[in-house]
């Protein structure tokens, strides 16, 4: 089956066959003259079937053209090739890769030149050597992947200190377990020491009072324990080394692992000083402006008090005046008498000002009244008044409530004065009082411009005035709606208001009838 060499021993012919590699010797004209086992069992073919046949009619045709170009001469040359890449054509028609090795045997006198060859099967081989691209493949995407990482993250850190530093922010960290924080060099400023100056957490401390440092402790233990997690933000004051106080806040976060247990804590210091100055500039202006409108209006009861009894007597002798003297001094007389009453008027309204502002509320005495009487006897005092305008009252509902009659009345003759004044001239101002189930209602109409809507939420606000009160020359002081919401509230009711250029404008008092 196996041409043997003269003289080779029985042993090396076993091992020759049993070779973990296909073994075969050619000629110099490239016929197999001799062929192991291995290399019958790469092919499918017996050794008679390969003896004779060439090492060049085993290969695909590609590798028949790399052997005549490139494996040929080379041996030649050379004399030997190593690790070359061939494919071998199986019986069936499987191509199989693999590796071939080559040498020409020395020559001999008298005896042919041959040539030796091993072969070995190249699939373990090139799927090794594809894992090892794919694995460098993977591992050159994951540096390019890391560069990337590296770079976004040295962005966002020059981010994220430019933002620090813009909010003039001081980053801390804490070591765990223990808690003993690190401050970097700009905390120094915060203390009054030099920018560069490395502070440690008892320099940081010995700048901070007992107290605060004890609030302090608290506030990082409650933080770091796994059963609060609370949230880390405390502001105190630093005495600095130059003399000099800043107020700070400190805010941290903590981190947590898997089991609970914190393996992160760090945070900022944020200089608050100019804002706590500022604040309390503010609140001492905002106590002083309260000091001064308090005294204002203590200021303005007892001047309008004391005003009441020389105006009272002023009306008393201008009645008597009026009683004897029904001549020529009877208009002057009647202006004087007029021009008295508005002034009592002025003088009741700043008194329920006061009494509003520093009084804690309006008084009223509810007693049982007829509303629709009340705004009739109301209305009949204010046409006297207005006498060349129209003023219609209107009653729905019947029965009587409870209120306070001189207050109401006094509701009545702000909202009709108040939409005499602003409304059109030309068309009436509707006064409807609406007895209902469980309230009582006075609605005030007038046809007119709108009320603005900027100036609708500052309607009942005390020392407000329209424009078009003022073009009029009233003397109201701007405390009429402000007394007619004080009323309202007093019996535990409220004014609404619409205003439309369609509709017009309606105020609406609304208080429990009972």
């Amino acid at each position: 089956m196996i041409e043997r060499a003269p003289g080779d021993p029985s042993e090396i012919g076993d091992a020759y066959e049993r070779a973990a590699c296909g073994l075969l010797t050619i000629n110099a004209e490239g016929a197999i003259v001799r062929v192991s086992a291995t290399m019958c069992a790469y092919t499918g073919f017996a050794a008679p079937e390969l003896v004779g046949r060439t090492f060049q009619s085993l290969l695909t045709m590609g590798s028949k053209l790399f052997h005549q170009t490139h494996w040929s001469p080379l041996l030649e040359l050379q004399g030997s090739v190593a690790e070359v890449q061939l494919e071998l054509k199986h019986r069936d028609g499987r191509v199989l890769p693999v590796l071939v090795n080559a040498a020409r045997r020395a020559a001999v006198p008298g005896v042919r030149t041959l040539v030796d060859i091993a072969v070995f099967v190249a699939s373990d081989r090139r799927k090794y050597e594809r894992e090892l691209l794919l694995a460098r493949k993977r591992a050159e995407d994951l540096l390019f992947r890391a560069r990337e990482a590296d770079a976004a993250r040295a962005v966002a850190e020059a981010r994220l200190r430019l933002a620090l530093e813009s909010a003039n922010l001081r980053v801390w960290s804490a070591e765990l377990p223990g808690g003993v924080r690190r401050y970097e060099r700009g905390v120094a400023v915060l203390l009054g020491r030099p920018e560069l100056e490395e502070i440690t957490a008892a320099t940081y401390a010995g700048h901070m009072h007992p107290d605060d440092r004890a609030r302090d402790e608290a506030a990082v233990a409650a933080a770091l324990d796994p059963s609060v997690r609370a949230a880390y933000s405390i502001e105190y004051p630093l005495v600095g080394a130059d003399g000099v106080e800043r107020f700070v806040r400190s805010t941290g976060q903590a981190f947590f692992d898997d089991d609970g247990q914190p393996v992160q804590f760090s945070g900022v210091l944020e200089d608050i000083t100019d804002r706590r100055r500022a604040e309390e500039a503010l609140r001492h202006q905002q106590a002083e402006a309260q000091q001064r409108a308090i005294l204002a209006e203590q200021l303005i009861g007892i001047v309008s008090h004391d005003l009441r009894n020389p105006l009272n007597a002023v009306m008393l002798g201008a009645e008597l005046l009026g009683d004897l003297d029904s001549g020529d001094n009877a208009p002057v007389i009647r202006r004087i008498t007029a021009s008295a009453a508005r002034a009592n008027r002025l003088i009741a309204d700043l008194l329920d000002f006061t009494q509003a502002r520093l009084g804690g509320g309006l008084r009223v005495a509810r007693r049982p009244i007829d509303i629709h009487a009340v705004v009739a006897d109301c209305l009949e005092e204010v046409k006297m008044a207005w006498p060349g305008r129209a003023i219609e009252h209107r009653r729905l509902g019947e029965g009587e409530g409870r209120g306070d009659a001189d207050r109401l009345a006094q509701v009545v003759t702000n909202l009709v004065t108040n939409a005499l004044v602003y409304g059109t001239p030309t068309e009436p101002v509707t006064v409807t009082s609406v007895i209902a189930e469980a309230t009582l209602e006075l609605q005030v109409h007038n046809l007119g411009p709108p009320i603005p809507a900027a100036l609708r939420p500052q309607m009942f606000e005390p020392l407000r005035r329209g424009d078009q009160e003022a073009k009029l020359g009233s003397r109201s002081v701007g405390l009429g709606l402000y007394i007619v919401r004080e009323i309202a509230v007093a019996h535990g009711g409220h004014i609404a208001l619409r205003s439309t250029a369609e509709e017009g404008t309606t105020f609406v008092l609304t208080v429990p009838r009972g």
